[in-house]
This record gives C-alpha cells, sequence and structure tokens, in this order.
C-alpha cells in the first residue's frame, strides 16, 4: 500500500500539467484566432477599398465617367500596393482565368483564386516563395457588358507566427514553471497537513503497558483525524482495563493456587515430622486442596479450550428443555439441601441450532450458579418461553449490587471477596460467557429493584 504522500503527488502533479497543457492550448488558440481575426479585419478593408476604387472608375459615359475594361478596371487597384514595402498583396484574374492585375511585391509568386462554389471567403495559403499568407478572395462584377474580375488579396503572416512561436515559448517555459512551483508548493502542504498523523504515529509508538492511562491529544489537529484519535483512545481505555482485568486476574491466579499448595506442603511437612501425629484428617485436608488445584486448573484449561475453538464449532439441532431437565437433575441434591424451589417454564418443543457441548456448559453454569447463591428456601426461576431470549434464570440476590454486574463474568472472580470458599474458583460464568461467544450467543446480566438477578442468555 503506497503512503498517501504518495498517492497525492501521483494524482495530483499529473492533474496539475494536465490542467496546465489545457490553459495553454486554450490560451494559444483564443490568441491565434485573434490575430486572424485582425487579419481578417485589415483584409476586409483592403477589400473594400479595392471594390470603391474600381467602383468609382468605372461610372457610366451618361454621367460623364468612361466604362473601361475588367484589365483597366483591376489596374486602377495596382495604385494600392505601388510600395515595395508594404505587406499587403493583390491578385486579379479575369473570366478565362487570365491574370489581369497583379502586386508587384509578389514578384513570380501567385496568390490562390476563388474557388467556383466560394462567394467570399478567409483562409491561410503559402507563395511559392515558402511565405505563409493569410487570404481573402472575392469576385467584383460589372454586368453583362463588361464582365467580372476574380480578386484575391493576402497579407504575411509573418509576425504573426513570429507572435504564435514566442508565445508558445512563453508558454512551455511558464507551464514548467508553474507546474515546478505547484508540485513544490504540494509538497509542503502535504508535508505540512500530514505532520499531525506523523506526530501521532510517534506518540502511538510511545504507548506501552505502563503508560495506558495515558490519552492522545485532541487539540490543534485536523478535523478529520479527530475521530480517529477518538478512537485510539477507545481503544486504549479498552487496553488498559483489559491489562488491569489481567493483573487482577493474575493476583487472583496466584492466591487461589498459592492457598491449597501452601496447606498441602504445611500438612504433608508436619506429618513428615512428626509421622506418629498425624492422622486421617491431614490426609483428607490434603486430598481436599489437591481437588480444589485440579478444579482451578481443569477450570482454566476448559476456558482455554472454548476460546480457542471457534474454527471447531459444530452446529446442530439442541432440544433446550432436554438440556435445562438434565442440568436441574445433575442439582438435585443441592437444591434439596438449600430448600430451593425450581419455577420452570418450558416448551417441550423449543429446539435451535447451535453447539450441544457448549450450550449444555452454559445452561449448567447459570442453573449452578443460581442454586448455589440464591438465599436458601428460596425461589430460583427457570424461563425457556421468554420470546426476547433463549434462557432466562432469575433468583434473589441480596447481597449483589450494579457494580457487580461489569464483573461477574471476569475469570477468578466471587462475590466472597476473602476467597474462603474451596468449592468454586470464580471461572463458572467466565466459561459460560466465553461459551455463548463462541456459539454467537450474548450472555448478559439484569438487576432490578427487587434484588432480582436474572442472567439472560439470547442471540448476540
Amino acid at each position: 500500500m503506497k503512503s498517501i504522500r504518495s498517492q497525492l503527488l501521483l494524482w495530483l502533479v499529473p492533474s496539475f500539467i494536465v490542467i496546465a497543457v489545457l490553459a495553454g492550448t486554450s490560451l494559444y488558440f483564443s490568441e491565434k484566432n485573434r490575430l486572424n481575426s485582425d487579419l481578417d479585419n485589415e483584409l476586409n478593408k483592403l477589400a473594400r477599398a479595392v471594390r470603391l476604387t474600381n467602383k468609382v472608375a468605372m461610372t457610366p459615359r451618361r454621367f460623364g465617367g468612361n466604362v473601361r475594361s475588367p484589365t483597366e478596371l483591376a489596374e486602377n487597384t495596382k495604385r494600392l500596393f505601388s510600395d515595395d514595402n508594404n505587406t499587403f498583396y493583390l491578385q486579379a484574374w479575369n473570366e478565362a482565368g487570365n491574370t489581369v492585375s497583379k502586386s508587384e511585391n509578389l514578384l513570380a509568386n501567385q496568390l490562390s483564386k476563388l474557388k467556383e462554389q466560394q462567394q467570399q471567403s478567409h483562409y491561410n495559403s503559402q507563395l511559392a516563395s515558402g511565405e505563409n499568407i493569410r487570404l481573402h478572395a472575392f469576385t467584383m462584377r460589372f454586368g453583362p457588358r463588361i464582365g467580372e474580375i476574380a480578386v484575391a488579396v493576402a497579407m504575411s503572416k509573418t509576425e504573426v507566427n513570429q507572435q504564435l512561436a514566442s508565445l508558445t515559448y512563453k508558454l512551455i517555459i511558464g507551464g514548467l514553471f508553474f507546474c515546478f512551483l505547484l508540485s513544490f508548493i504540494l509538497v509542503w502542504v502535504i508535508r505540512k497537513t500530514l505532520a499531525p498523523i506523523q506526530c501521532l504515529s510517534e506518540k502511538v509508538a510511545q504507548v506501552e503497558a505502563g503508560t495506558l492511562h495515558n490519552r492522545l491529544d485532541t487539540e490543534s489537529v485536523p478535523t478529520e483525524i479527530i475521530s480517529l484519535i477518538t478512537r485510539l483512545n477507545q481503544l486504549l481505555a479498552r487496553l488498559e482495563k483489559s491489562f488491569e482485568r489481567e493483573r487482577q486476574f493474575n493476583n487472583d491466579l496466584a492466591h487461589e493456587l498459592r492457598t491449597p499448595l501452601a496447606a498441602i506442603r504445611t500438612t504433608s511437612e508436619v506429618a513428615m515430622k512428626w509421622p506418629e501425629q498425624s492422622s486421617t484428617e491431614d490426609y483428607r485436608y490434603i486430598a481436599q486442596s489437591s481437588i480444589q488445584l485440579q478444579n482451578t486448573i481443569e477450570s482454566l484449561l476448559s476456558l482455554a479450550r472454548i476460546e480457542n475453538t471457534s474454527t471447531e464449532i459444530f452446529i446442530e439441532k439442541v432440544n433446550i428443555a432436554t438440556i435445562v431437565k438434565e442440568c436441574i437433575a445433575l442439582q438435585a441434591s443441592l437444591i434439596k439441601e438449600r430448600g430451593i424451589t425450581i419455577a420452570l417454564s418450558l416448551d417441550e418443543q423449543y429446539a435451535i441450532a447451535s453447539h450441544p457441548h457448549l450450550l449444555r456448559i452454559i445452561m449448567a453454569n447459570l442453573i449452578n450458579n443460581s442454586i448455589e447463591y440464591a438465599p436458601e428456601n428460596s425461589e430460583v426461576i427457570i424461563d425457556c418461553k421468554c420470546r426476547t431470549a433463549i434462557l432466562t434464570v432469575a433468583n434473589v440476590a441480596p447481597n449483589f449490587n450494579e457494580s457487580d454486574l461489569t464483573a461477574m463474568f471476569d475469570r477468578l472472580w466471587r462475590k466472597d471477596s476473602s476467597r474462603t470458599g474451596t468449592e468454586h474458583v470464580g471461572l463458572g460464568l467466565s466459561i459460560a460467557h466465553s461459551a455463548a461467544k463462541a456459539i454467537g450467543l450474548a450472555l448478559s446480566a439484569e438487576l432490578d429493584d427487587k434484588q432480582t438477578l436474572t442472567m439472560r442468555l439470547a442471540d448476540a
């Protein structure tokens, strides 16, 4: 991918060149048409003079004039071109096509005679000597007795061509200077304009794990990149939060592993030092601590496997009611022990296309979590008929608050801040949340005014 600077130069510099060429070409042809128009005006004046001279000369005898032949009449116009330095040329022909009058400065050159299909025209021509001329040809009619003569008047285009050549040279030099100047200005403007982006990239390059709390400044920057800076700041905020959670996770994990390991080591060392005083209770305590360690490690492995199985998801039709009943049956002893009442609302025919194993993990964790943390002798509501969700599980949570909703899906999070329990490691909801994300579902939590916590599993 080319840089923005290269792409702008690649598009704008040729555009400037094209504009300069078009402008120069337009100016050239405009000036050329103006000069030709000036020549045509001069030729028209000369043609009127020729007509007037011959008209006066052929006044009829009854008015005191003498009727002359076309040759004599044409000779009257030669006086207009008697000066050898005159830049005007004239030539006249009779009806037979013979030259009856010609300017002396034409020497052996000949002008172009008016064509039969033409009545009056202005066009460019060239003498035999190579001189370029602008020519105006017309016909003078004197009636049936005298006949008509064809006349052509011309002017040299040497001066006009010199002016056009000078103009062409100036346009080329000016165009090149214009293109170089604009290119230089364009490079400077692009560099000046892209300077905030370069500064932004340098600031982003300085971002490290310890500086995630810093934010990029949005002042004195172009409005076009403010949205980019805003998104980067939002990204930094998410990264900061993720790093904070990761640090908290590492601390919690170290605590989860250190406590049972310390218990195992202490108990085993005491048993080794005073074997006669050890009892079955000591070994049972070591076994329970080992089970806690195993549960923690297996839960972490399960979470890792779920987060890395997005490309290995196999979808099939799953009956929701069947899975819910299986999950409730697995918690039968806990339900009886805590006196929990299950309010179940099922649709026996309700089925969705999903991954059965991951869906069972999600529902098992949600139902187990509600039964485990609901107050004793309270009610847990499980609803599979809600139109806005696949499954909702609700229970009273008197010690829960709004701030807990944002952290309850974090790994190793438990409401018990002292973390004295040994049966749970705080990974159940995190595993359920990751599994839901893996199969394209959304797991969320809501807390109403009556302190009822509702876990909602729905389409993402």
